[in-house]
């Protein structure tokens, strides 16, 4: 099979998978040595979930064993305890312990906030903050959303962006897969990171993720036809980053109709995805009348300079012009004709 069929036949329509969770589109995105490692050394089967990927794990049911955390972070949980902090219930310790980490991890860069990961009872914290904050709005009599600065108080830092392209690319969806539109592809820089790429998409497009996963694409080495030395080839195999990035709610590429066309047979909707996604694109970008001012804009720059005759981007105009020559021709086929035979 051809390459071209191959490709054509990668990302066949059908019908999408649920978007009630991202479970499915994080183990369907896993490396494939993870993948082999995992089907190769499973699980215990009494093995529970880690407390790190959810701090309310460590609220340890009568009767069960206390979840521990692993030795480094065990380790500095204790030297903090040592100091002072986390005092109280050791459980109730490395939950606040646990959700400092989660936060601190989870924090976008250009906003300003904690600038310490080992906040003691940050939970408790945050949410006296809140309500001292929402007692003294309705003091000052503010409309939701607003916000007093002081003089001087930094409320964010400028980041300069260096210039980069980050292009949005179809997702890969391997033969007999149904298409997942809870995650995203883009190519990045390499030098960008998972942090860099979470932050722009909160900050420009508002945007959050569940999971970013990356990978380097490497170009092969050819040897360059002058001088003979060898380098990574550029162009369409050049060396790039791909992020797939998991979504809280599905998204399609812009012009996979194919799909539209799939999901709506498989809700029983027939057109009507497709139909609506013409109108919203009219009303948004109006394609179609860019289309006919393209056009006859074409027209009227050309009517002038090359086509002078009324003959072009008309079917009738065109055959009228054809039927015309062809009984010019004809005409002078009959004339040399009758000139002949008076000769004769």
């Amino acid at each position: 099979m051809s390459f071209m069929l191959r490709r054509t036949l990668a990302s066949l329509a059908g019908p999408s998978s649920p978007a009630s969770t991202s479970i499915p589109s994080i183990a369907s995105t896993l490396p494939q040595a993870v993948r082999r490692r995992r089907l190769e050394n499973p699980p215990h089967p009494a093995s529970s979930p880690s407390p790190l990927s959810d701090p309310s794990l460590l609220r340890t049911p009568p009767g069960k064993t206390p979840k521990r955390l692993p030795p480094q972070l065990e380790a500095e949980f204790q030297a903090l305890r040592a100091q002072g902090q986390f005092k109280g219930d050791e459980t109730s310790g490395r939950r606040a312990f646990l959700n400092g980490q989660v936060s601190w991890r989870n924090r976008v860069r250009g906003v300003k906030a904690s600038k310490s990961k080992h906040l003691e009872n940050a939970s408790a914290s945050g949410l006296a903050s809140e309500a001292e904050a929402e007692v003294e709005l309705e003091e000052a009599e503010l409309e939701d959303g607003e916000v007093v600065v002081t003089d001087g108080e930094v409320i964010g830092q400028r980041i300069y962006l260096p210039n980069i392209q980050i292009r949005l690319m179809r997702n890969h969806t391997p033969p007999g897969e149904a298409y997942d539109p809870n995650v995203a592809t883009f190519r990045i820089p390499q030098s960008m990171t998972k942090t860099d790429l979470r932050g722009y998409l909160s900050a420009v497009y508002d945007l959050p993720v569940t999971f970013i996963r990356t990978d380097n694409y490497i170009a092969p080495l050819a040897r360059q036809p002058g001088g003979g030395q060898v380098r990574r080839k550029a162009g369409s195999v050049k060396t790039y980053k791909r992020a797939v990035v998991g979504l809280s709610e599905p998204f399609h590429y812009p012009d996979d109709v194919d799909e539209l066309y799939a999901q709506g047979r498989a809700m029983g909707l027939g057109d009507a995805l497709d139909k609506q996604r013409e109108e919203w694109l009219e009303d948004n970008f109006m394609v179609e009348r860019m289309k006919t001012y393209r056009k006859s804009a074409l027209m009227k720059f050309y009517k002038g300079y090359r086509w002078r005759s009324k003959t072009h981007d008309n079917e009738g105009n065109i055959m009228r012009e054809i039927m015309r020559k062809r009984g010019e021709k004809e005409e002078a086929l009959r004339g040399a004709a009758a000139s002949l035979s008076k000769r004769v």
